[in-house]
């Protein structure tokens, strides 16, 4: 990246190199040494001193913990952002600032060092860089990110994992579909036993436990440098139209997956913990994979040194904040028309940029974190989290995860009165096998280290599609729906190999399309051969 070419430019620039060169020699350290404690490259530090590059909000971050600068380099980076955009900065705005985000501010600062009102105007001040800076250069942010490809994140994944230590049976998921493909390769940690199971959902062969969590004092600490991720994070999140809400999330302790049967359990976290610890490590994943020429280990993985160093931390789940979800693919049952055969519909989303997690990605639907409404006791079955997120992100359900105030009041949200009528008419005729779903498979995605439930939802009466298809509509979440049938072979191996999915969305699409290919005796799918690799 070439540096700013105004005459401000320049001097912005010039400033900020002469900022770090008096901070570096007033701590007594060579550039290699503030490289070193950056985790950069030295060459970078020295491009930066001498205004051969131009300095990142990355790199101000950790310049600014390594050298414990007070807030000067912001200034400086705050200065060059005007600059670039040609217009002063805008001092005025942190005072009257109003964060919607105070929830997470609240949590941030009572897991730091800073108090509620420093990481308030930490986070303001933040927006106002973003605010300051050029939205071509925001934009282009973005679309970096966006265009880093799946497997780029799980070839770097399995560099960065090879040598940090080990488990015994776990390793990365591994396919290939269609004959002459090639190799599928995910950053979904699996055992082969978790996987190509049949477990069914909200009957006796879910054994789901939940121990409530005693209260105990704030046991995470966060760091200068995790602090300063997380108020990134959190302006992020204020610049944009990203919804965030501290909801009660399912932590795992442990779990235990068979054939044809599970046991689990479950107590709780929230959402805070989790937006402002693990899921902060896929941001830096992908801007050190942009910033590299290879797909290899990544450089630059302070954060993820710290919360996931190893494969052994990532499977240890009694040990750390372990949440996640239910991924499934549905398949819904057409029937035969002039010109197309009976088969199933096939549904595949894009995810909106209103969502925290993989923004633009393709995902199975319904995508959901397992979480409780009123009684965490109660709910903590996949299959209620599971036919919850059906009806909520495709069926017109009011969303029940506290964005709308009105769903906080509700006592039994999960009444038989609130459903949506095809929900209802799924559940009327659930003993005839109307509505199947299944746990598949079970894995750990090292991406962020979120536990990942793959499965299968099946609506077998192919009655429902002509009476409530005209009603399928996914939610806010997604972007754009896209529909397959489950007899186009080349379509669906195409699919597979798209660049754009998610790790997990792909995880639970090849799992669930195994296990839609075992159950059809009917001649609704023709899907390609599926081949785990181990």
């Amino acid at each position: 990246m070439q540096g700013p070419s105004s005459e401000a430019g320049t001097g912005a620039a010039n400033a900020y190199a002469d900022e770090l060169r008096s901070w570096r020699e007033r701590r007594g350290l060579s550039k290699r040494a503030l490289a070193d404690l950056m985790a950069y490259d030295r060459t970078y530090v020295s491009h930066i001193e001498g205004c051969n590059l131009a300095p990142t909000e990355d790199f101000t971050r950790r310049a600014e913990a390594a050298l414990d600068a007070g807030g000067a380099l912001w200034r400086r980076w705050d200065a060059l952002l005007a600059a670039r955009s040609s217009r002063p900065p805008r001092t005025d705005r942190r005072e009257d600032r109003e964060l919607r985000t105070a929830d997470f501010v609240a949590w941030l600062a009572d897991h730091s060092a800073n108090d509620f009102r420093e990481t308030y105007d930490a986070v303001a001040a933040a927006v106002d860089r973003l605010d300051n800076g050029r939205s071509a250069d925001r934009r282009h942010r973005a679309y970096r990110r966006a265009s880093v490809p799946r497997a780029a994140v799980a070839s770097a994944l399995t560099s960065y994992y090879e040598d940090a230590g080990g488990a015994k049976d776990v390793r990365f998921y591994r396919a290939s579909v269609g004959q002459g493909a090639g190799e599928i390769a995910l950053s979904v940690l699996v055992e082969p036993t978790d996987l190509g199971v049949s477990v069914p959902l909200g009957g006796t062969r879910e054994s789901v436990g939940f121990v409530r969590p005693s209260p105990s004092p704030c046991t995470t600490q966060l760091g200068v440098v995790e602090h300063q991720a997380a108020v990134a994070r959190l302006a992020q999140v204020e610049a944009s139209d990203t919804v965030m809400v501290n909801n009660p999330l399912y932590r795992l302790l442990d779990a235990e997956v068979l054939p044809d049967r599970l046991a689990a359990t479950f107590t709780l976290s929230d959402f805070a913990t989790y937006a402002l610890t693990a899921d902060l490590l896929e941001v830096e994943l992908v801007d050190a994979i942009c910033d590299s020429d290879t797909a290899g280990k990544p450089e630059r993985t302070l954060l993820r040194d710290r919360f996931l160093p190893t494969v052994a931390s990532a499977t240890a789940l009694d040990s750390r904040e372990c949440v996640g979800g239910t991924v499934s693919l549905l398949a819904i049952a057409r029937p035969e028309r002039p010109g197309r055969a009976k088969d199933y519909a096939l549904l595949v989303q894009e995810r909106s940029s209103k969502v925290l997690n993989v923004t633009g990605r393709l995902a199975v639907i319904p995508k959901a974190f397992h979480q409780p409404t009123v009684d965490p006791a109660e709910e903590a079955t996949l299959g209620t989290t599971l036919l919850r997120e059906l009806e909520e992100e495709l069926l017109g359900r009011q969303d029940l995860e506290h964005l709308d105030p009105e769903s906080l009041r509700l006592a039994d949200p999960l009444h038989a009165r609130h459903r949506s009528p095809p929900m209802t008419w799924l559940l009327d005729h659930h003993d005839s096998d109307a509505l199947r779903m299944e746990c598949t498979a079970f894995g750990i995605n090292l991406v962020t280290g979120n536990y990942e439930f793959a499965c299968l939802t099946v609506i077998e009466d192919d009655q429902w599609w002509d009476r409530f298809g005209h009603k399928v509509e996914a939610n806010w979440e997604t972007m754009r729906v896209h529909r397959y049938s489950s007899l186009d072979t080349d379509g669906l191996a195409a699919l597979a190999t798209d660049p754009r999915w998610s790790n997990e969305g792909l995880f639970a699409f090849l799992e669930g399309l195994r296990r839609l290919t075992e159950l059809d005796d009917s001649g609704r799918v023709a899907a390609p051969t599926i081949t785990l690799e181990f």
